[in-house]
């Protein structure tokens, strides 16, 4: 009977304690996330261009999907707005979006943005051209005197990378269709895009490259550039941690 009883006490308390492990996992996942600023926060409002297979315009793609796994077990619902780059900018730095995505370091400072510890992405910048008007490829100084192309709001002209080059000419052009229809009629003689485009573009697009040369100018980690708000603050130490946790698991 003394043993029955013991066992009995023994159940009870291993019951208990898984009872009560039970709970703080359920809590651990369903609690609202609270800021600093003492409001819930049930949203992060991102502001983008669209990239094709990055930022698709049903919420699918690559930046998308990070930022979803990273924010929407907690009970944060991604919600995104389609803008150009200056715009993002703007809105993020005027605290009317939560954050803008895929931005280099020193840009994000540049604005006023908040950066995390972690990068969201290694961005490779490339480069294509014409065989035929470019010759032999030797390194950036290639690009010393001949006239470029990329989209509206990059600036390449004013990156550091390209100090030691002048640009015959360059234009800033909306889309990527744009740009290789200036390339391939020859009125430029490079296309300069963050290569993940570059690619995605020849592979959707089935471009015949056999006239063309792709060339990689440089990697660069781009982050997850945040508002400068309390509410962003918080968001931006989930994201460092939950990242870890997503690059830890594979």
């Amino acid at each position: 009977k003394k043993r029955r009883q013991q066992l009995h006490r023994t159940g009870k308390t291993t019951f208990f304690s898984l009872f009560l492990v039970t709970i703080f996992f359920l809590l651990a996942h369903v609690s609202p996330v609270w800021s600093t600023e003492g409001k819930k926060i049930d949203s992060i409002n991102i502001v983008t261009p669209q990239w094709e297979g990055q930022t698709n315009a049903d919420g699918t793609g690559l930046f998308f999907e990070i930022v979803q796994r990273v924010y929407e077990p907690l009970g944060i619902k991604m919600t995104y707005k389609f803008v150009p780059w200056k715009r993002a900018q703007r809105m993020v730095g005027s605290k009317d979006a939560d954050a803008m995505l895929c931005v280099w370091r020193e840009h994000a400072l540049e604005e006023g943005q908040l950066i995390p510890r972690f990068p969201l992405f290694v961005e490779y910048t490339g480069v294509v051209f014409k065989k035929s008007n470019i010759g032999s490829w030797n390194g950036l100084k290639t690009l010393d005197g001949k006239s470029a192309v990329w989209l509206r709001g990059y600036d390449y002209h004013t990156f550091e990378h390209f100090a030691p080059v002048q640009f015959k000419e360059w234009v800033e052009v909306d889309d990527y269709n744009h740009a290789w229809q200036l390339l391939d009629k020859d009125r430029y003689d490079v296309y300069i895009d963050a290569l993940i485009d570059l690619e995605h573009h020849i592979a959707t697009k089935h471009v015949d490259m056999s006239s063309y040369q792709l060339e990689v100018l440089w990697g660069e980690n781009a982050f997850v550039a945040f508002a400068p708000t309390e509410k962003s603050k918080t968001l931006m130490e989930i994201y460092d941690t939950r990242i870890q946790k997503l690059l830890k698991s594979g």
